[in-house]
């Protein structure tokens, strides 16, 4: 089969009606059905215009402060933001970091024109659906911008692959109430019932100051705390490995950046799960944190059991009016 792109909807309209971000906080909910299939990705495309150029300053990303996509019934991707700040920071946002960490390009934009929108946003998948109808759900909660948005559209395609490899699920974030006042350990909790090794994690300030953490010590992986900029070395964001474009800066090309105030992907390299994730941070500074795991497995791998009751409990609506009224006994 290839690759095959399938527009599967269409929310088009006031801001309030597509989820495209506007001045106001917003959260909207759309599910549609979809042809079954090796489904490798979604991808969401947002066309929208500004009302001035200052409304969005950072990258379209920032303007996502949550995403949850859940296909028939099970959560695959479940990503929020530690802050948004869209229409006052000028550097890349936690969300179109995170998404460019576990995939080349997968949060970008046309930065030609200072009002004009054009975003795509990539989440991989990886799943096999069923043959007939399935069905996908997202939740989207967008920051507010610094005017109100018109002309506003988000499309949904699926990407179909049968030459996928991967099935890729973004877990629920595990938060965390840092002291500040030195070394804390952190259980970033994983699910159990979803396969996979650990890829990487996700770390999230609930601020753009980027001295509240300062080491984080996987205790599986590593003797000792590394420094943050030391985590950035390894994961290649010191060589200019962070891209992004806005439209409030550069209409040539995207930006690049060593770093993602308050924000963090440590890779783990296939973590193999013995329970949870466990890790030592220590912080300078009081704050809220959100740890947000990885799990790859190969396409095809078998969910986990849930936990399972082992003793039957009989309901039998005859014998309890029975027992009740007494009159077995008579």
């Amino acid at each position: 089969m290839g690759i095959r792109y399938t527009l599967v909807n269409t929310e088009a309209g006031a801001p309030a009606a597509t989820g495209f971000p506007t001045n106001a906080v917003q959260t909207t909910n759309f599910g549609f059905n979809v042809p079954g299939g090796p489904l490798e990705s979604v991808i969401f495309r947002f066309t929208g215009t500004k009302n001035a150029a200052g409304d969005l300053t950072q990258d379209f990303a920032g303007a996502i402060s949550s995403l949850r996509v859940i296909v028939n019934g099970e959560t695959a991707y479940d990503h929020r933001s530690g802050y948004a700040d869209p229409d006052a920071d000028t550097t890349a946002s936690q969300m179109g970091y995170f998404m460019n960490s576990i995939g080349n390009h997968l949060s970008n934009m046309v930065v030609a024109s200072t009002t004009a929108v054009e975003a795509y946003f990539r989440v991989p998948l990886g799943r096999q659906l069923p043959a007939g109808v399935s069905r996908i759900e997202y939740t989207l909660g967008t920051a507010a911008l610094g005017g109100a948005s018109t002309n506003t559209s988000v499309e949904v395609w699926c990407v179909y692959n049968s030459a996928m490899q991967t099935r890729t699920t973004v877990c629920a974030a595990t938060s965390f109430t840092a002291g500040g006042t030195g070394q804390e350990e952190v259980v970033v909790r994983i699910p159990a019932n979803q396969p996979g090794v650990i890829a990487g994690v996700m770390i999230q300030n609930d601020r753009d100051t980027d001295t509240d953490i300062t080491e984080v010590r996987v205790l599986s992986q590593s003797d000792y705390s590394l420094e943050m900029n030391y985590w950035r070395y390894l994961n290649s964001d010191l060589a200019n490995g962070i891209m992004f474009g806005r439209t409030a800066g550069s209409q040539l090309q995207m930006e690049y950046r060593q770093i993602c105030p308050g924000g963090y992907f440590l890779p783990l390299f296939g973590l193999s799960r013995g329970d949870d994730l466990r890790l030592q941070i220590t912080t300078a500074a009081a704050r809220t944190l959100l740890f947000t795991p990885v799990l790859v497995a190969s396409v095809g791998a078998s969910e986990g059991a849930d936990p399972a009751q082992t003793q039957a409990v009989p309901s039998n609506t005859s014998r309890a009016i029975l027992d009740i009224s007494g009159a077995a006994d008579a």
